[in-house]
Order: C-alpha cells, then sequence, then structure tokens
C-alpha cells in the first residue's frame, strides 16, 4: 500500500564521503517515497542544495573530508530552520551527541544500528512529528531519548 504524504515538502539531503553508505542511504529514503539529493562533502552538499527553497530531512555523516559534521548541521540549521537533521557516525560519544543536539540536530544516529529504526520512523510518520518530537539517540540499544543533564542546559542557555 503507499502513502499518501500530501504537498508535505519530501527532499532529503545524504552527506556521506563513503559510496557504500551513500548508496544505502539513497535507496533507503527512496524507499520512504524521498527524493534524495546525495554528497560526498560538506561543500558540494552545500552546493546542491543552495537554490532549494525547502528541505525535508538532511543525513550528515560526522566525518567529512572538507568539514565536519557538526559544521554542515550549523549551515544547514541557518538556511533550513524547518529541517529534520540526523547526524550519523560510528562513534557513541557523548560530548558529540551533546554538542549535536545543541547544533540543532534531532536525530543522533549510531551507524548501523540506527538505520532500520529511522527508516520505520520516516515511513509510519512524517517528518515534521519527527522533527518536533524528543531529540533521540539512535543505537545498538535502539532508539532513547536525549536528555541534557542540569549542568549542561546550564552551559546551554548561557551560549
Amino acid at each position: 500500500m503507499e502513502r499518501d504524504f500530501g504537498m508535505e515538502n519530501r527532499v532529503a539531503l545524504v552527506v556521506d564521503d563513503a559510496p557504500a553508505n551513500r548508496d544505502f542511504l539513497e535507496r533507503l529514503l527512496g524507499g520512504a517515497q524521498f527524493q534524495v539529493i546525495a554528497a560526498a562533502t560538506g561543500q558540494s552538499a552545500l552546493a546542491a542544495v543552495a537554490e532549494r527553497p525547502a528541505l525535508a530531512l538532511a543525513l550528515v555523516d560526522m566525518k567529512l573530508p572538507d568539514m565536519t559534521g557538526l559544521q554542515l548541521i550549523v549551515e544547514l540549521r541557518q538556511r533550513f530552520p524547518g529541517a529534520c537533521l540526523v547526524v550519523a557516525t560510528m562513534l557513541d560519544d557523548r560530548p558529540m551527541i551533546e554538542e549535536s543536539f545543541r547544533q540543532g540536530c534531532h536525530i543522533f544516529l549510531v551507524k548501523p544500528h540506527g538505520f532500520m529504526e529511522l527508516f520505520q520512523r520516516l515511513m509510519t510518520s512524517d517528518v515534521t512529528t519527527i522533527r518536533n518530537g524528543p531529540r533521540l539517540v539512535i543505537d545498538q540499544y535502539g532508539p532513547r531519548e536525549f536528555k541534557l543533564s542540569t549542568a549542561e542546559m546550564k552551559r546551554a542557555a548561557l551560549s
């Protein structure tokens, strides 16, 4: 049964310098009814979406050849404030997770465990609901809500 996504913007950006990861994510998001734009570097990603009026979803690898995934997330957040931003990495590192959420990401995905969970969410919910929901870490243990500690919330409020 094909889902009716209405007029919702269904453009997704995938940024990963590993061709196998990029191809897999293109197929995965295409299967979730997204028009996928793929790029291997941060600069090529920014160029690919420069003329786009909107972006629904961006899935960004943390380690890119020309910038960090966080640098790209900051750029995308400024350009597309309504986009759902996902950071994907092999590293399950608490400081990196905290910084990713402070910089505007909605989901921190630990490769390769979280891809199918993200796909299921995209198939059963719209991107706006996911974006407006709780911040999630998806790793080998499944999805969990991410909450900053009291000290971290104070630091975030000061910056």
